[in-house]
């Protein structure tokens, strides 16, 4: 992707791990360290965004969520117009999708 960014005539990237709550090794390693390095060899300026970790905001949710779950009469909040999903999934609201696993026989 930076090679691609780079050919396209961009100067920096910035990096947001979606997919990361903390900066964990991956995260430190293959962004910080390998996506840098690469960048830098491009000639791209490269920043990355932090993960949500310990930010306060972050963690209040979280607490918010379970005493949402502990205390039922308290308001569930939500974002956007389609409202908080339940708490118990109704009957046949998650099909399975998954095949049968094969059978194997007994020795």
């Amino acid at each position: 992707v930076l090679e691609e960014l780079k050919a396209l005539g961009r100067t920096g990237v910035v990096i947001v791990p979606l997919g990361f709550l903390s900066d964990h090794v991956e995260v430190l390693y293959d962004l910080d360290v390998e996506a840098r390095s690469r960048a830098a060899e491009l000639g791209l300026k490269l920043e990355r965004v932090g993960t949500v970790g310990t930010h306060p905001l972050y963690i209040q949710a979280l607490a918010d969520l379970v005493q949402e779950r502990l205390d039922p009469s308290r308001p569930k909040l939500t974002l956007g117009s389609r409202g908080p999903k339940e708490d118990v999934c109704p009957q046949d609201c998650c099909l399975n999708v998954s095949r049968p696993r094969p059978q194997t026989e007994n020795p």
